[in-house]
């Protein structure tokens, strides 16, 4: 039943293709085309779902799901670059959230599109809150808002004091790592305690939406530097350090921001983490927080993280200035 679900969802994100649902993984050989675009499966099928991949179907990508721990697909997905979605799926709910798995599937097959706008992404009737902090000052000041907006929305004072930390991290990567000079070199990121005042084709784009069920905080930057194996090296280097030391802060390298300590915070903040790339023109990082998820419960809860990448040539989002 869980599996006819997830195949609906898929069949209508995909424009109505076939899409087999198949218990018997030698029934499923059996009614593939000869080069099938997608297959999603448990975590339990991981390793034949691997072999499949490689061994099988080279134009196979995969999202995979799971309602346990995460750490075993995400070191498989920093070495398999065609597993582009690890989904994790709350043990309280009927089905992996069937949002994401449309997600992963326009965005999969149609690697050209734009990405979504924030609120294309929550529920009709959201708002959301922009801001485009240029200095270190206007920085602090967006997340103290951040903080004051997420308390409105309905988030627990923990909880807000939380997502204004993650927007604190989110800018301090858009602000600090992403810009570049022409020559490619870093401009702020050697010293991420100074005072700076960004340029006017520098300046991010952080913001907040919130449908009532979910908080979501993204932060877009013009340049496009984040890179698939630094999202998800870094977050599976964070999580087995803290599984071996009780602290990732003492073996982590903190030095290249986002790609260290940074992007196991962003990660572990939100229930859904989702990184949107056009190389060398933008970067969206979006993570969603469930409101009506107790905050003890949302820790031992696995959590998803998405990877899209589209080729520069294609024309930027600009749409995401209208929110």
């Amino acid at each position: 039943m869980v599996g006819q679900r997830i195949a609906r969802v898929m069949c209508a994100a995909s424009g109505l293709m076939e899409i087999p649902c198949v218990d018997d993984p030698a029934e499923l050989h059996k009614v593939l085309s000869k080069r099938p675009l997608l297959l999603g499966c448990d975590a339990a099928d991981l390793d034949l779902a691997l072999e499949w991949a490689a061994e099988r179907y080279t134009s196979l990508n995969l999202v995979v799901w799971t309602s346990g721990n995460t750490a075993a697909v995400l070191r498989a997905a920093l070495q398999e670059p065609r597993l582009s979605s690890v989904i994790g799926w709350p043990s309280f709910e009927s089905m992996p959230r069937p949002w994401e798995i449309a997600l992963s599937v326009r965005r999969i097959l149609n690697p050209q599109a734009s990405p979504p706008r924030l609120s294309d992404m929550l529920s009709w009737g959201a708002t959301v809150v922009k801001w485009r902090p240029r200095s270190s000052e206007e920085r602090d000041r967006a997340v103290s808002e951040v903080c004051h907006w997420a308390s409105r929305a309905g988030a627990q004072a923990r909880i807000a004091e939380r997502l204004g930390e993650l927007a604190h991290e989110l800018l301090m990567n858009a602000m600090y790592d992403a810009p570049v000079d022409r020559r490619g070199r870093p401009r702020y990121s050697h010293d991420r305690r100074q005072n700076i005042v960004l340029d006017d084709s520098e300046i991010p784009t952080l913001r907040l939406g919130t449908d009532g069920e979910r908080i979501a905080l993204q932060a877009h930057d013009p340049f496009g530097r984040l890179r698939r194996h630094d999202v998800f090296e870094g977050i599976t280097r964070g999580l087995s350090a803290r599984e071996g030391s009780g602290g990732a802060e003492q073996v982590l390298d903190t030095s290249r921001g986002g790609a260290g300590l940074g992007m196991l915070k962003i990660y572990t903040a939100g229930a859904v983490l989702l990184v949107d790339v056009t190389p060398s023109s933008s970067t969206f990082v979006t993570s969603f927080y469930d409101l009506d998820v107790n905050p003890r419960e949302f820790r031992s809860l696995p959590a998803s993280v998405h990877f899209f990448e589209r080729q520069a040539s294609a024309a930027p989002a600009d749409e995401q200035s209208a929110g």
